[in-house]
């Protein structure tokens, strides 16, 4: 049987629904703060405009990923916005790298809310003053920063719009449907930033930053061996970290061709994953599980469309 379309996800959709997404913020400022900030992400930060957001990512000198984050530009500095969960992972890792450069960096976390707008109608929500607004990304239609004290106001705005509440297994849903991948889930320090797909986080024009000449290199010399993908699942979801391979070298010991990250059950598409397949392996192309050679999994493009 279809599953059932439940009123949240079904109003992210086609109306208008929201989420709190527990988040990290951290202000860098000071003389040298963009400069530093420069040398730091993969996102031309010199160029942001005040108010301007841009997604990056941090990465170590051998290219891989450190963390994501959005940077919003401010007057003599940039705002981070980064899951919550990376929160003390990235101020060590910035604070790290300060020296002695007059850089201020402040954890302002606790001060404020992070709201996601999901629908149509996300773009006529009067959210008041006071808030910072935010477009969207993947299946986010747009984003509310508000300061802690003003949540009340910020949610009563939303209920006289007629907002619906949006569960984290719904939000789950649509994450996966947009293809946009979690840090720490579809994504980590293994993993080089082509082969997640990261190209509008990654300027090619600024100056250099960590990573850079693995990232330059990659591009000019070669291609990443494997890349995130979307996964169709004909028989039923494969959990996250299934091992798929070929179908004709199904059997122990075969060479791994994909890894799941990510699956869900999608009122729109049926089941369906994310996770990583080699790049031989082209779109529309099957791979079966290691350990269930009669479960499959097809390549999809993202966004998962009909």
């Amino acid at each position: 049987m279809p599953p059932p379309v439940w009123t949240d996800y079904r109003a992210a959709r086609t109306d208008l629904a929201h989420r709190i997404r527990p988040a990290a913020v951290l202000d860098v400022g000071g003389p040298d703060g963009v400069a530093f900030l420069q040398g730091q992400l993969t996102q031309d930060v010199r160029s942001l405009g005040a108010g301007e957001t841009r997604p990056a990512a941090a990465l170590t000198p051998k290219g891989k990923l450190l963390f994501l984050a959005r940077v919003v530009g401010q007057p003599g500095g940039a705002r981070l916005l980064l899951p919550l969960s990376e929160r003390e992972s990235a101020l060590a890792h910035l604070k790290k790298f300060v020296l002695i450069q007059k850089v201020e960096i402040a954890d302002r976390s606790d001060e404020f809310l992070r709201f996601a707008l999901y629908g149509p109608r996300a773009a006529d929500l009067d959210a008041g003053d006071g808030v910072t607004r935010l477009p969207g990304e993947g299946e986010i239609a747009a984003e509310i920063l508000v300061p802690a004290g003003k949540r009340e106001d910020l949610e009563s705005a939303l209920d006289r719009a007629g907002s619906v509440a949006l569960t984290e297994k719904s939000a789950e849903i649509l994450r996966v449907e947009a293809g946009r991948p979690r840090f720490g889930q579809d994504a980590d320090s293994s993993n080089l930033a082509d082969e997640v797909g990261l190209a509008p986080a990654i300027s090619t024009t600024k100056g250099c930053y960590v990573g850079q000449e693995v990232v330059a290199r990659m591009r000019t010399y070669g291609r990443v061996n494997r890349r995130l993908v979307g996964f169709r699942f004909p028989a039923g979801i494969l959990e996250p970290g299934s091992i798929l391979r070929l179908p004709e070298e199904a059997g122990p010991g075969k060479i791994e061709q994909g890894r799941v990250t990510s699956a869900a059950l999608s009122p729109a598409f049926g089941p369906i994953g994310l996770g990583y397949a080699f790049r031989e392996v082209a779109v529309g192309g099957r791979l079966v599980s290691a350990a269930d050679p009669a479960r499959s999994a097809v390549l999809a493009a993202l966004p998962f469309s009909e």
